[in-house]
């Protein structure tokens, strides 16, 4: 008897689980396409254009030969979330990317307050300076800066998910558009 109510319990609990899980799901695939919306807007069909913290990208859709997305941990403790873009005889790879110490993405409320107020004191400086340091793409002299890559780096996390999906659905669809991170 006991057993037959644990399993009950078990069931109705892995069924709250799973639903919760896709609850979830649905929640973040519509944040994403909301996103998408609010940041891209429709421009020459042949062309996916990119406009990132001044920095700027035009592709030719037809010349798109791969992309991806990964994230991985760099030295120093960083993690690294990357989209890439290569092209069709291209001499470069494009690379953009989101870097966060690796300790803020599994940070604890207590943590999570402590980077948030740093960040605030970053950009309250970078305000009064006019320098965005922060926002810049870090490269290693010379093996980054020689290496036939052109890097942009974005500051949230959304913006580079939300990218991602405008530059699969114009690979995929064959239709430029233009996508702009402010």
């Amino acid at each position: 008897m006991k057993a037959t109510i644990f399993s009950l319990l078990f069931a109705a609990s892995s069924l709250l689980l799973a639903q919760n899980t896709n609850n979830n799901q649905n929640n973040n695939q519509n944040n994403l396409e909301a996103r998408v919306k609010e940041l891209e807007t429709p421009s020459n069909p042949r062309f996916w254009q990119c406009n990132v913290n001044g920095g700027e990208i035009m592709v030719a859709v037809d010349r798109i030969g791969a992309i991806s997305k990964s994230q991985y941990l760099l030295d120093g403790g960083l993690l690294c979330t990357e989209v890439t873009i290569d092209t069709l005889g291209g001499q470069s790879l494009t690379r953009i990317y989101h870097v966060v110490p690796a300790t803020e993405a599994v940070a604890t409320n207590a943590a999570t307050k402590m980077v948030d107020r740093a960040k605030e004191v970053v950009s309250n400086t970078s305000a009064r300076t006019g320098s965005k340091l922060h926002e810049m793409v870090q490269k290693s002299y010379p093996n980054t800066t020689h290496a036939h890559t052109v890097e942009f780096r974005v500051m949230d996390l959304q913006d580079l998910e939300a990218l991602y999906s405008s530059l699969k659905a114009t690979w995929t669809s064959g239709k430029g558009r233009t996508f702009t991170i402010r």
